[in-house]
């Protein structure tokens, strides 16, 4: 199943609702702060983040994600699903009355395809505004699902957001990845990573020369040769500029991620990204991205002839030889300042 989230609410009304989640399986906070009451009073004016406030799988929850206005007695459930007139097997962002009838299918949103057994296949980061109805509509009853908009949190944020890529290592991974790390254990699995900021993906490979750079930009963010695209996380804003960040990846960092130093488990794309992202003023990397590399650290030692397996699992590949999805190191990692190559590819 697709695990839609949303991470961030605005209210454009002058109307005042209230959100009661319904997922036990998460703990709700506001701009950082936990839940205090049951429901999160969005007033006028209200614009903030969230955290843990997920639209619960149809098939698990009582109450749905529940929306509600007093003043009319308007109640909306938002569930996830999958949709009877769909013939490919995808869940969807779905409406129901206060006695759970579907209402609006027109506004219903695609998520993704689902998983095989039951699994979370994907995550969906979401941003809920609350506009008025068009004029016109104003001799109909209020309804809550009149004023409520569903939009891709990555298309509706700041160009200085910050975004944490995951990747299954493979598209065989992407069961175990999901069983190991869904709503209810949320736990390990194997992952690749990328860093993704000001419309540029960054990220960390072996090359094949060892004293080559290994940091490298992908052309397509999102996009990955081997790699399978699960999910991007929003871990906070950046305060630096564009030209900043470009500086503090060519100009500073690259110098220390040459491609030689890459290792499986205890200096890889993970590790790189948590530098990065503490460089950027962010919030760290989950820890369940970082959970099977730092126990593999101590656990797999393996003998030389299960490398393949290593490989696998903890994506050790040599980088960037990409068509088409990645630029040549040469070619991109240079300071900012006379062109001069401050990690080139042959030192």
């Amino acid at each position: 199943m697709v695990v839609a989230q949303i991470v961030k609410l605005r209210n454009n009304t002058l109307r005042t609702f209230h959100i009661t989640p319904g997922d036990f399986f998460y703990k709700t906070s506001v701009d950082g702060q936990p839940l205090a009451d049951e429901s999160i009073e969005v007033s006028p004016g209200f614009d903030q983040t969230t955290d843990g406030l997920t639209v619960p799988w149809e098939s698990v929850s009582g109450s749905g994600l529940e929306i509600s206005e007093s003043k009319s007695g308007s109640i909306l459930r938002c569930v996830v699903g999958p949709c009877d007139s769909d013939s490919e097997d995808r869940d969807w962002l779905q409406f129901r009355s206060a006695d759970w009838e579907p209402i609006e299918e027109q506004k219903w949103i695609q998520l993704g395809p689902r998983h095989l057994l039951g699994t979370v296949g994907a995550s969906v980061d979401l941003a809920l505004t609350f506009r008025d109805a068009k004029s016109g509509s104003s001799d109909l009853p209020f309804s809550v699902v009149q004023v409520v908009h569903f939009e891709n949190a990555m298309k509706t944020a700041s160009p200085n957001t910050v975004f944490l890529n995951i990747f299954d290592l493979a598209s065989a991974l992407s069961i175990p990845n999901s069983m190991l790390c869904n709503t209810m254990f949320n736990t390990l699995g194997a992952f690749h990573a990328a860093i993704e900021v000001y419309g540029q993906e960054w990220a960390f490979y072996r090359t094949p020369n060892p004293t080559s750079c290994g940091v490298c930009r992908s052309l397509r963010p999102r996009h990955h040769p081997v790699h399978v695209y699960r999910q991007s996380i929003n871990l906070g804003d950046t305060h630096l500029k564009e030209w900043e960040v470009r500086y503090l990846i060519r100009g500073k960092l690259a110098a220390n991620w040459p491609g030689g130093t890459y290792d499986l488990l205890r200096h890889n794309c993970i590790h790189f990204c948590s530098e990065l992202a503490l460089a950027l003023g962010v919030s760290p990397v989950p820890a369940w991205v970082r959970n099977l590399h730092e126990t593999g650290a101590g656990v797999f030692q393996i003998p030389w002839p299960l490398s393949a397996l290593h490989s696998t699992v903890f994506g050790d590949r040599k980088a960037i030889g990409c068509e088409g999805d990645s630029v040549d190191e040469q070619q991109d990692l240079t300071s900012l300042r006379g062109g001069t190559v401050v990690a080139p590819v042959d030192r």
